[in-house]
């Protein structure tokens, strides 16, 4: 990595690349599983167990949640082959390294991220 927290070489995209695969993999088979136990759950026992209803809701949400981050990982991926990773979709800044470290898939400066999750 290089010394100033906002610029990016070549290393650092191939880095975050191979970072943003294995995210993207990862979730593509937690989500199969996810899915293919929220079947299975919700046929295994009556309708009308409680229980058995909240655990298939709490997957649903968990996988909905995780296929919205699948998402933002494939579009980072696709701005990395436009040459826009790392890149503020929104006020066209570079994202702090150390943004891209926590969050590999954000499309988003902090200060603009604070913006949109006050609105």
């Amino acid at each position: 990595m290089n010394g100033d927290d906002s610029l990016m070489n070549n290393k650092d995209l191939q880095r975050y690349k191979t970072k943003l695969l294995d995210m993207r993999n990862r979730l593509t088979g937690e989500i199969g599983h996810m899915s293919e136990t929220v079947v299975t759950d919700a046929r295994a026992v009556g309708e009308h167990d409680r229980a058995v209803s909240e655990t298939v809701d709490k997957e649903v949400v968990l996988e909905n949640t995780e296929e919205m981050i699948r998402r933002q990982v494939q579009d980072a991926l696709l701005r990395i082959e436009a040459g826009s990773y790392g890149v503020c979709q929104e006020c066209g800044n570079p994202i702090a390294i150390p943004r891209l470290d926590a969050v590999p898939y954000t499309a988003y400066c902090i200060n603009c991220e604070r913006t949109q999750e006050a609105e």
